[in-house]
């Protein structure tokens, strides 16, 4: 079972994190549901399978969108990212008298559902559903850009992160995405600053260093990009003890640099 992730219940960009929550939760007790959305919401967090059942008790009468909303978690929870996706968009549809703002948020879960599902092409679409009520959202341009990076559509995906950080030039994420992209293309010197401009913006140092370690290797710099490696090894852990999924890939960038027979990472 996977935990309800941060990715699921984020605002967009400069809205209240309780914004959607609100939202569902005041058209819940207007209608006085027996099934609150809070309260499924919560359940969706500890227990994925009785919140799911409890969503589909309540969407025989719900007009909110909430029970929809409620269930995608729970599936989310599950692993299920497909059926999630389906479901956060149609909470957007059935949803009545809901701001615009409420289903660009809905159509976002859509499309990191998506992005978790490894489908490119549907993250897209759920993504551009989102930018026509909020259009040209950082937010929203970095997960459609994602979508693209999935599809290797790379042009369309420079094109919608360029425009996220111009909208957000803080926008650590959205570096690592476009040195990650500049890397596909070649543009090494591009790549590395961006990486340099990510880890000044705060993100995650894992995964910035994962990703420098690739762009020093393809310059040339192998014992530059070991360390970076090496930095990951040692710090990426899981709870239990055991290797994360950065510190996996990083051995195996390690092993194939070390064994003098390097393949394109």
């Amino acid at each position: 079972m996977m935990p309800i992730t941060e990715t699921f219940t984020r605002p967009l960009a400069m809205l209240s994190a309780l914004y959607l929550i609100m939202a569902f939760a005041s058209a819940t007790a207007a209608n006085a549901q027996a099934v609150s959305y809070n309260s499924c919401v919560e359940l969706a967090r500890v227990d994925p399978d009785a919140a799911y059942d409890a969503a589909l008790v309540w969407a025989e009468t719900d007009l909110t969108g909430g029970a929809s909303h409620c269930a995608g978690l729970a599936l989310v929870g599950l692993g299920l990212f497909e059926a999630a996706a389906d479901r956060f968009t149609r909470a957007a549809v059935e949803g009545q008298k809901m701001e615009d703002v409420e289903r660009a948020l809905l159509h976002q879960q859509a499309g990191d559902a998506w992005l978790l599902a490894n489908s490119g092409a549907n993250a897209t679409g759920a993504f551009t559903q989102a930018l026509t009520l909020i259009p040209e959202n950082p937010e929203l341009l970095f997960g459609r850009a994602r979508g693209y990076e999935l599809d290797k559509q790379t042009a369309l995906a420079l094109q919608d992160v360029n425009l996220a950080i111009a909208r957000n030039p803080t926008y650590g994420a959205a570096y690592l995405l476009r040195g990650r992209l500049y890397r596909q293309s070649k543009q090494l010197d591009a790549a590395a600053a961006d990486i340099d401009a990510a880890l000044a913006n705060g993100v995650d140092e894992v995964a910035a260093r994962l990703e420098r370690g690739l762009i020093r290797f393809e310059m040339g710099n192998e014992a530059s990009a070991i360390e970076d490696w090496q930095m990951i090894v040692a710090t990426d852990r899981r709870a239990d003890g055991s290797p994360g999924p950065a510190a996996l890939a990083a051995s195996g960038f390690i092993a194939e640099v070390t064994a003098s027979t390097p393949t394109q990472p």
